[in-house]
């Protein structure tokens, strides 16, 4: 018997916590799943004939340690351990030694069920003697209790359970939660010293933050360096990942990585203004269940990291990859607009369409947007950039909206036809999407507008005096973006935010000229009937002149 645990007085559905280790609690060895109080076993006999008689299947294992586990687990079938001893309420660590071919489920709880501690997704580990170790966090009161594992699926085998205090052992960050820069386990600094002189006496360099909170932001980053920290993510399924990066220089990236794997879209960190002035960057993952290892890996300096924030959004559509989801997600939309400077232009050298296209896909590749509206694409580069991106996307009847063909039906389209300019004719595109998960349906605009501040203020014009019956006087949600070569505060600019219920999204300097550093906001994002999660500018590239005169704006908002 488990030196802390006493017989059984309660029984609890089968969970399978033979084997806790209260190493941390009552300087015991992990819980054995063979040394069970009480079972309840669906088939008669024990299969592995060995260690003890009963229905309760148990043959030797080949793990670390030797010994036995219990196998052939069936479907609602327990095991129950009584009289756990937890001597002060706090978050513990519970982990779970399983092995299986094929993955599955079991439930922790405490008190025969009374008090769940919530279910331990199991993946499958290679083979019935290949083990993996599977953790969570909960949150136990002080008392005695009996504890018990109930198998929800069967098909996986169980070696030992073990509880340990998070008050002895670094149970790691919790997910839903945040991750502080300056919490790391394990580092790369490539400079000798903490040169902020905060905090710690390694190699990091940690200083005093002026952001929101207060605390400390980790700055002086280099290239190639990287900070990593134990997570434990308590759900699986989608999550917002949001960044918290401060930075007066552009053309400044980093990956996050799970277990060493790219973990999302690579994150860009935009040009916040100065090292003190923070941001938020957002890309959306999808998290397994259980103990993790987290890397920033920074693949260029000269930026400053303060936090990451995980947020769960809902369980994995079907759709969505082991990193990231590009189909719909519930209650978000993701959107972007891009002038990919057209090809008429007469661009040469790097600025020539076939020697940026490349580099311009990936650009919109790091967001994975749902509904891009382009401006002054042609036939040609419209077809280039659909066909790059997959199979997925279907285009709007002017082709110069692109939408996600999995995730929404077209419903409606037509041109809002606006004021002319020096260059000639100006439109608003607009079309009607329903969105496949569950039918809703919102307007979206993909506006160029002239160079000229009338041209500019009679389209602005046009649009107030549209927009309320084509969306239903308002009650439809509505995007409306584009190149509106507008600058902010100006009288069209002030006309849609202040004669209709559109709301501005972003603001920043977007218009680039080919340099790396924008100098002008003339592109915008605007919406109603939508809350933002998160917008940011795109100023990916990959040699000194960016692929478009124009940078990317990706916003993510909610549904209402």
């Amino acid at each position: 018997m488990h030196p802390c645990l006493k017989r059984p007085s309660l029984l609890l559905p089968f969970i399978l916590l033979g084997s806790l280790n209260y190493a941390a609690i009552c300087a015991a060895a992990p819980y054995q799943a063979e040394d069970y109080a009480a079972a309840f076993d669906t088939t008669t006999g024990n299969t592995g004939n060995v260690y003890r008689t009963g229905n309760v299947d148990i043959q030797a294992t080949t793990d670390t340690g030797g010994g036995f586990n219990v196998g052939w687990i069936e479907p609602t079938e327990w095991l129950s351990f009584n009289n756990l001893v937890i001597p002060a309420t706090g978050d513990y660590l519970i982990s779970a030694r399983v092995a299986s071919a094929s993955g599955g489920t079991l439930s922790l709880d405490l008190n025969g069920g009374s008090i769940p501690l919530g279910a331990l997704a199991i993946t499958g580990t290679g083979g019935w003697q290949t083990w993996k170790t599977f953790s969570k966090v909960v949150k136990i009161n002080a008392g005695t209790y009996s504890l018990g594992v109930y198998a929800t699926t069967g098909g996986w085998n169980l070696n030992w359970v073990d509880v340990v205090s998070c008050q002895q052992t670094d149970c790691g960050h919790a997910i839903p939660g945040r991750v502080e820069a300056e919490r790391y386990n394990s580092f790369l600094d490539t400079t000798a010293g903490n040169t902020g002189g905060q905090l710690r006496t390694d190699n990091v360099d940690i200083e005093l933050t002026t952001d929101s909170g207060g605390g400390y932001n980790v700055g002086w980053i280099d290239a190639g360096e990287y900070l990593r920290y134990r997570v434990n993510v308590s759900m699986k399924g989608r999550y917002k990942m949001t960044a918290r990066v401060a930075s007066p220089n552009s053309g400044t990236y980093f990956k996050l990585k799970l277990n060493g794997s790219d973990l999302g879209s690579r994150i860009n960190v935009p040009t916040t203004g100065n090292w003190q002035t923070w941001q938020n960057v957002s890309v959306e993952v999808s998290l397994d269940q259980g103990a993790h290892e987290l890397e920033a890996y920074f693949e260029t300096g000269n930026f400053n990291l303060n936090y990451v924030d995980f947020e769960y959004l809902g369980p994995n559509d079907n759709s969505s990859s082991s990193s990231s989801s590009s189909s719909s997600s519930a209650g978000t939309l993701k959107v972007m607009t891009y002038n990919v400077r057209t090809t008429p232009a007469g661009d040469v050298g790097e600025r020539f369409w076939d020697n940026r296209k490349a580099e311009l896909i990936t650009a919109i590749k790091t967001q994975l947007p749902q509904v891009i509206g382009f401006q002054e694409a042609t036939t040609e580069q419209h077809d280039y950039i659909k066909g790059s991106l997959g199979g997925n996307w279907s285009s709007s009847p002017q082709r110069q909206i692109i939408y996600r063909n999995d995730a929404f039906d077209l419903v409606q389209g037509g041109i809002i036809e606006l004021v002319a300019d020096v260059w000639g004719r100006r439109t608003s595109e607009w079309i009607k999407l329903r969105r496949k998960s569950d039918s809703r349906e919102f307007l979206f605009l993909n506006n160029h507008w002239g160079v000229d501040g009338n041209s500019q203020q009679g389209s602005a014009n046009i649009l107030r005096d549209t927009l309320p019956s084509l969306n239903q006087s308002w009650s439809l949600p509505t995007i409306l973006l584009g190149d509106l070569n507008a600058a902010p505060g100006s009288g069209p600019i002030n006309t849609l935010m202040n004669q209709t219920q559109l709301i501005s999204l972003f603001t920043g300097n977007t218009f680039n000229g080919w340099n790396p550093t924008p100098n002008v906001q003339l592109d915008y994002i605007f919406a109603s009937k939508f809350t933002l999660s998160g917008c940011n500018l795109i100023t990916y590239r990959e040699g000194t002149t960016p692929p478009s005169d124009h940078y990317p704006i990706f916003c993510e908002v909610k549904f209402l």
